[in-house]
C-alpha cells in the first residue's frame, strides 16, 4: 500500500467516525438532516476505503506482472547465452574434428568434416531458434498477464471513480436538502 493509499485509508476512518458522531448527534437531537449527513459521510468513507484497497491490490498485481515479465526476459537471456556457449563449443569441436580427419585421410576427411560441420551448425541454429522462440513465448505470456492485470486495475479504478461520483452526488443532494450544512 502506498503512502497515498495509507493516508486515504486513515482519512476515511476519521471521516467514518465523524459521520457516526453526526448520525448519533442527529438521532439524539431529532435532527434527521444531521443523521442523514452522518450516514452519508460514513458511506463515503467506506467507499473511499474500498477504493483504496482496490487500488492497492491493482498496484500489487501490476508489480507482480512486471516482475514476472522481467524474470521471463532474464530467463530467456540466460537460455540464449547458454545456447551461444553451446554453439561456440560445438564449433570448436567441429574444427578439431576437421583437423584430425584432414591429417588421417585428406579426401575422406574433408567430406566427413564438411558434413559434421554443416550438421553442427544446423543443430546450433535449431537450438538458438528454439531458445529464442521460448523466450518470446515467456515474454508474451508475461506481457499478457501484465496487460490483464492492467485492464483489471483500470476497471477497478473506473468503478471506484463511479462510486466516488455517486457519493459526491449524494452529498450534494444532502447539502442542498439542508441549507444549514
Amino acid at each position: 500500500m502506498t503512502d497515498d493509499n495509507a493516508a486515504q485509508t486513515r482519512k476515511s476512518f476519521v471521516d467514518s467516525l465523524k459521520g457516526k458522531a453526526k448520525e448519533v448527534a442527529g438521532a439524539v437531537t431529532g435532527n434527521d438532516s444531521l443523521t442523514a449527513q452522518g450516514q452519508l459521510e460514513q458511506t463515503e468513507a467506506k467507499e473511499r476505503r474500498q477504493a483504496s484497497r482496490i487500488d492497492a491490490e491493482a498496484d500489487a498485481e501490476a508489480a507482480e506482472a512486471r516482475d514476472m515479465a522481467a524474470e521471463a526476459q532474464r530467463a530467456g537471456a540466460q537460455e540464449r547465452q547458454a545456447a551461444e556457449v553451446l554453439a561456440a563449443e560445438s564449433k570448436t569441436s567441429v574444427r578439431t574434428q576437421e583437423a584430425a580427419q584432414q591429417t588421417a585421410a585428406e579426401q575422406a576427411g574433408r567430406r566427413d568434416a564438411a558434413r559434421a560441420h554443416t550438421q553442427a551448425e544446423a543443430d546450433v541454429q535449431s537450438e538458438a531458434l528454439r531458445a529464442s522462440a521460448q523466450e518470446r513465448q515467456q515474454v508474451a505470456e508475461a506481457q499478457s498477464e501484465y496487460d490483464a492485470a492492467l485492464d483489471e486495475y483500470r476497471g477497478e479504478v473506473t468503478d471506484a471513480a463511479r462510486a466516488e461520483a455517486e457519493a459526491d452526488r449524494l452529498r450534494r443532494r444532502a447539502e442542498s436538502a439542508d441549507p444549514h450544512y
